[in-house]
């Protein structure tokens, strides 16, 4: 007995697909072609702006790493073991490092000061002493110079500050009152050094990065921090080390790390967590706006579905007095709007990404971090496509499943 019931079940739900089919089919081939393609149109438009703000604001945070990586943390960031305070024989770290497989360049910096005072303005930044020649092969901050020149070999008494000390006169900038604010190229800076003395620097250039975070620091000569400072000779703060593929940085940790297993290594990535509180703001407002674009959509179907419902009640009447039962009528509405919904993110998806994402790469937007472009994933696409598809299909399910529970007369007297 069981077995029949679960048997004619299956029957009834197989014609019911069968009518549903045929009716949503007919419905698409020989309905109004216009109202079909707004609304695949307005599906489209709803999915490629779905996708829109998730790869603007993965832009924006591939654009922060990128900063970050290539101006602060390097690809490895090596510093001294727990309870240390420096990396002792620095430069043989250095030779390990260069001689190891994947690595295309390192250097190491130390700290040689911590207050910068121009007048009668001051504040706390750090002063790094650096090699100008290994620097500049590891880190792109010489090639963000906005004033002068980065330090070169056989410099003495130069300093290079970020825009986020300087100041230099810039009003665009909002985020360094605390700076300096006036200093520029050719003028003398105070520097604090760690040994206690105060020492007179040149500013010999002036760098920035777009990102706030990356602009407050300085740096000198590691030839001249050494003779001010004697203690700092042989040592380092940190040493960075860049790979040849990102992704590698793992098996060069771990050929370092057999060597010199009394230092701390790490990764690029576990440093570039203050971008999450930069980014956490940037989720809120994607998830806002992607819930407001859902509603839309199923808002949009909703409308498109009671119209179609609407002029065509005398004819779902008829449907019906014919046999066709209701939860067939009610599956073919939803078969229709999800075939849209198909259609559209098909349509929406090609659009993004070879027309928006080329033209956005080409003229990237001018954010404060700075040039922002868009970056959407796969996995992006297949969340933003199936949330689509199935809000559509419930936003068709709501009319359709209201006017099936109409009386068959009513219906076919409208």
């Amino acid at each position: 007995m069981r077995a029949e019931r679960l048997r004619a079940l299956a029957g009834s739900f197989s014609r019911t697909v069968r009518v549903a089919g045929f009716v949503s089919r007919r419905a698409i081939t020989r309905g109004n072609r216009g109202v079909a393609l707004l609304t695949t149109l307005m599906m489209a438009a709803i999915f490629a702006e779905i996708l829109f703000i998730p790869a603007l604001i993965q832009g924006a945070t591939d654009h922060i790493e990128t900063v970050l990586r290539e101006n602060v943390t390097g690809d490895v960031t090596v510093t001294p073991g727990e309870g240390e305070q420096a990396i002792a024989d620095a430069e043989g770290l250095l030779a390990l490092a260069r001689g190891t497989s994947g690595v295309t360049a390192a250097t190491a910096t130390a700290l040689a000061g911590s207050q910068v005072s121009a007048g009668n303005r001051a504040g706390s930044w750090s002063v790094l002493a650096v090699d100008p020649e290994s620097y500049a092969q590891t880190f792109a901050t010489p090639e963000e110079m906005i004033e002068g020149e980065f330090l070169e070999p056989g410099d003495t008494d130069e300093i290079v500050l970020g825009l986020g000390i300087a100041g230099a006169d810039r009003e665009d900038t909002v985020t360094f009152p605390a700076s300096l604010q006036t200093v520029h190229v050719g003028d003398e800076v105070q520097v604090g050094l760690v040994g206690g003395q105060t020492h007179t620097f040149t500013v010999r250039g002036i760098y920035d990065t777009g990102l706030s975070q990356a602009n407050l620091r300085a740096f000198v000569p590691a030839a001249t921090a050494e003779r001010l400072v004697p203690a700092l000779a042989g040592q380092a703060t940190a040493v960075f080390v860049n790979v040849a593929v990102l992704g590698g940085e793992d098996a060069v940790i771990a050929s370092l790390e057999s060597t010199r297993p009394d230092l701390t290594y790490e990764p690029w990535q576990s440093l570039t967590t203050t971008i999450e509180d930069l980014t956490g703001s940037f989720d809120t407002i994607r998830s806002i706006l992607n819930a407001v674009s859902m509603l839309v959509a199923a808002i949009a179907v909703f409308i498109v579905t009671y119209v179609d419902l609407v002029s065509r009640r005398r004819t779902i009447g008829i449907e019906r007095a014919i046999g066709i039962g209701g939860g067939a009528i009610v599956l073919s509405y939803v078969v229709k709007a999800v075939v849209f919904a198909v259609v559209g993110v098909v349509a929406g998806g090609l659009a993004f990404v070879f027309v928006a994402v080329p033209i956005v790469d080409a003229h990237p937007f001018p954010f404060p971090i700075g040039p922002v472009t868009l970056s959407v994933t796969a996995e992006e696409m297949r969340r933003g496509a199936v949330v689509l598809v199935a809000v559509s299909a419930l936003g068709a399910l709501a009319p359709a499943w209201r006017a099936v529970r109409a009386r068959i007369l009513d219906a076919i007297w409208g």
